[in-house]
């Protein structure tokens, strides 16, 4: 097939949360001709682009003015953007029907909720539309713990993301989810599909047998609401509950674009902030449980399966744990607390246990969370939505 592929950023490097699309269009590209149509920052390294080239057939790249801008000035950007369209949207959009005028295509991945004005009253080939997680669902929770200052940007961009979400729904063909949380929330009669994200079980692999001593750990881009928050949360509330018990528990805080607050909260003596790092596998491998106290949230967390694929021991939320949920119902190998002390009593029983590397965890992704299984997943669908078409 010939398939147009649209993400609303650059899906590399693996460091960024469009590291799914990365993936999928690798396990795509054997049997597919791919067209990547992508939105980048004004800091875009072109280098990048040699990471998908072996993979596609053409890349087209459109630079956007509000990547890496404070939310209040996105959300106005966005907002406009609804009425005339972001000027690279717009760009995309351009592109979009000189493509369609010049060849025929089988099928349109879309990808990020902002690329919906690209495709918007244009004909088009099937859509599937990746949907990835329930932005409006998480928008919700952050409404939540949102300081007073940031909850009207917020509210903002929930009633915008929710418009979107209805317009992505009603257009397209098939919607995929990276879980069953999110399909649940959102697709309702829609047809729609789990293809989660995968884990590079080959690349996230324990070097030594041996887990660290009273370690701590939580990964992520820090610059994702709900992993700022989670991170915290965990050394402002959690941490002072479990030095009571371990003195001497230090916890370290890994991922890039940490802010100036939690950047501050790393100067405490049993307090790591790395900010951007090359390889995250050994801090992991310095670690006893990995600690996910995240309080709001939505998609798949590929942190915790990164985690479980190292073998930790992982405490986490509900929120962290749910988007782990396979439909068979599974969810294994995952402690969840709700408050502060219990998150306490569960790392302290766990610290005061021998450190045993947490084989069973590694087992289950690689029994359900592999690049290969997606792929084979999304073939399917493209297959059939376009039979039917």
């Amino acid at each position: 097939m010939k398939i147009l592929y649209l993400t609303n950023a650059f899906p590399y490097p693996l460091t960024s949360g469009y590291l799914r699309h990365y993936f999928l269009i690798k396990e795509l590209a054997p049997r597919h001709a791919i067209t990547l149509l992508s939105v980048v920052g004004g800091k875009f390294n072109a280098e990048h682009l040699k990471a998908l080239q072996p993979y596609t057939d053409c890349i087209y790249t459109f630079t956007s003015k509000t990547k890496g801008q404070p939310i209040a000035q996105k959300i106005i950007h966005r907002a406009i953007g609804l009425v005339r369209g972001d000027s690279a949207i717009l760009q995309m959009r351009q592109m979009l029907k000189k493509l369609l005028a010049q060849d025929r295509y089988d099928a349109l991945m879309l990808t990020g909720k902002h690329t919906y004005a690209a495709i918007a009253d244009l004909e088009t080939p099937p859509i599937i539309a990746d949907m990835c997680d329930a932005t409006s669902v998480r928008l919700r929770g952050t409404l939540t713990y949102a300081s007073p200052i940031k909850r009207l940007p917020v509210w903002v961009e929930y009633q915008q993301v929710k418009q979107i979400e209805r317009g992505i729904l009603n257009r397209s063909e098939h919607v995929l989810f990276a879980s069953l949380r999110d399909c649940e929330a959102l697709a309702h009669d829609r047809p729609a599909t789990i293809v989660p994200n995968g884990v590079d079980v080959d690349y996230w692999r324990r070097s030594s047998p041996q887990l660290g001593k009273n370690t701590l750990i939580f990964t992520g881009a820090m610059n994702y609401p709900p992993n700022a928050d989670a991170a915290r949360y965990l050394i402002k509330t959690i941490l002072p509950l479990v030095q009571k018990t371990v003195p001497d528990v230090r916890v370290l805080i890994v991922g890039h674009s940490p802010p100036p607050d939690l950047v501050e909260l790393g100067k405490h003596p049993s307090v790591t902030v790395t900010g951007f790092v090359d390889d995250m596998r050994p801090y992991l491998e310095q670690a006893t449980v990995f600690v996910a106290p995240l309080r709001f949230g939505a998609g798949i967390q590929n942190k915790v399966l990164e985690a479980m694929a190292m073998e930790l021991p992982i405490v986490a939320s509900a929120v962290a744990a749910e988007g782990l949920r396979t439909e068979a119902g599974d969810c294994p190998f995952i402690e969840t607390a709700d408050t502060a002390e219990q998150y306490a009593a569960l790392i302290c029983k766990r610290l005061a246990e021998a450190p045993t590397p947490a084989a069973g965890a590694r087992e289950y992704v690689e029994t359900n969370f592999v690049w290969k299984r997606s792929g084979e997943l999304l073939n399917r669908i493209l297959e059939t939505v376009t039979q039917r078409r």
